[in-house]
């Protein structure tokens, strides 16, 4: 069989949206799991668009996600001169022809469309030119650009997602393959290297759906083979209207700065649109019957690995998908749980440096790390939710403190606290929280009643991880330091 080998080819226009994360993902998963080849080619021939800068960010994005190609990146604008060949080769087989109209000639044409409120089609003028007429206008410079001639007939494929598509030929316009300026269209452009690069699957957006005719009809006037095609549901926010940078958050270098996984956003992007198996039943003990009645599960944390072992097109969706952020969080937060520390508090620490905030170090970050990856959904939480393991708190919970600071708890929190300072046994949650116990009962208090006054003091806010825990991880040194300024700024 022939080697599956598939493309991802961004515009270096903008920077790496999630859905053409989304795109390539399916097309690496694809690759990978029909021990094919992934390939990536920045279509760049729009000079004034394209960016060097955007070409890097695209790449670094890909590279974040795990998306490298499996040879080297192809540059479309390297080969225009090709695209030019190709276009002259139709020509010369009376496949495409020159056209001399001019912009203005074009856009009055539309305008007559309008006004009698019917489609714009190209009214084929340039076509009805003799070979003098042509030979004249091109003798005498007269700009032009180069449209294919569309046959008559239809043109159907089978779309690995949507089936069987059929597209009536009378509805294409002769577009142009060739621009006056002398750059190749899109169209011409991608048909060309796709058939070099013999890319034998094109896999991308719904949005393209309406360039596939046009191009299976390129193929078959050069004589090439056609890939297959595949086009994938579009992406839709959760108002269920397009996905908007306007309203939404639509960049993958966005969610990086914003503290996810790269392993839980490609698991993630790659849920919209694609149902993975679920798992089988589980065997039941032996004399109990073969398998459980429970239904099998529905799988949503899934490793790279796994997801290009179970891939396929048969579990893609025609309909959209809808990016739910909910989804994203908890699927972020999963991933959080069960990643090496290591790698956690290194996040954490580019996090402070890229906020010119001075790095912690790493056997610290480790302890509040195990404190708070069960409470926190992005790499950011730990800094936010949990910004009293790295500074004082700076206010205390005005509600927090009408209901738990009162004239009874106040000299025997003070008490505990040079109680506390006094202490000399190892400072660990279990010796704390002993001794905290221990105290309340000599007071004839609640234990609660002194743990809501020291969460308040210590942390500023009424909720954090367990406070013995909490204690630990802060140290005996900062403990004593904020207790003491709690009880000269409030209680004195």
């Amino acid at each position: 069989m022939k080697e599956v080998r598939v493309r991802f080819a961004p515009s270096p226009t903008g920077f790496l949206h999630v859905g053409g994360a989304r795109t390539a993902i399916f097309n690496w998963l694809f690759a990978k799991n029909q021990a094919g080849k992934f390939l990536i080619r920045i279509e760049d021939t729009d000079a004034e668009r394209s960016k060097s800068k955007l070409t890097e960010q695209i790449l670094r994005s890909m590279k974040w996600l795990g998306l490298e190609a499996d040879e080297p990146i192809v540059y479309q604008a390297l080969n225009i001169q090709r695209h030019r060949e190709v276009t002259v080769e139709l020509l010369s087989q009376g496949k495409a022809y020159y056209a001399f109209d001019t912009p203005e000639e074009l856009e009055q044409k539309r305008k007559e469309a309008e006004s009698k409120k019917i489609p714009f089609k190209y009214d084929l003028s340039s076509l009805k030119l003799d070979r003098k007429t042509v030979e004249k206008n091109i003798a005498e410079r007269r700009p032009y650009t180069i449209r294919f001639k569309v046959p008559v007939g239809v043109t159907e494929f089978d779309d690995i997602v949507h089936g069987k598509t059929v597209f009536n030929n009378s509805e294409i316009d002769d577009f142009i393959i060739l621009r006056s300026d002398g750059s190749p269209v899109y169209q011409i452009a991608v048909v060309v290297d796709d058939h070099d690069m013999n890319i034998t699957h094109v896999i991308r957006g719904d949005d393209h759906l309406s360039n596939t005719p046009k191009q299976i009809l390129l193929y078959n006037a050069l004589g090439w083979e056609t890939p297959r095609f595949a086009h994938l549901p579009m992406i839709l926010d959760e108002q269920k209207k397009k996905l908007s940078k306007r309203r939404n958050t639509v960049s993958v270098e966005e969610y990086k700065i914003k503290g996810y996984l790269p392993e839980a956003l490609f698991n993630f992007l790659t849920l919209l649109g694609y149902a993975p198996p679920p798992s089988p039943p589980t065997p039941l003990p032996k004399g109990e019957g073969s398998m459980s009645k429970t239904p099998p599960e529905k799988r949503e944390i899934l490793s790279r690995q796994e997801l290009v072992e179970v891939f396929s097109f048969d579990r893609v969706n025609k309909s959209s998908a809808v990016f739910d952020m909910k989804k994203l969080n908890w699927i972020n937060s999963e991933y959080i749980k069960t990643a090496d520390e290591n790698t956690i508090a290194k996040l954490i620490n580019e996090q402070f440096e890229k906020n010119n905030l001075p790095a912690q170090d790493a056997k610290y970050l480790s302890g509040v790390i195990r404190l708070m990856k069960e409470r926190v959904s992005t790499i950011n939480d730990f800094i936010e939710f949990g910004k009293y393991f790295f500074t004082d708190p700076e206010s205390y919970d005005e509600k927090g403190m009408t209901k738990h600071w009162n004239e009874e708890i106040k000299p025997v929190f003070i008490k505990y606290f040079e109680s506390i300072n006094k202490e000399t046994t190892p400072f660990t949650s279990v010796q704390l929280e002993e001794h905290l116990r221990k105290f309340a009962e000599s007071k004839n208090v609640k234990a609660g009643q002194l743990i809501h006054i020291l969460r308040l003091a210590l942390t500023g806010i009424t909720i954090s991880p367990g406070i013995f825990e909490l204690m630990e991880v802060l140290g005996k040194d900062t403990v004593i330091k904020r207790l003491n300024r709690f009880i000269i700024n409030i209680a004195n």
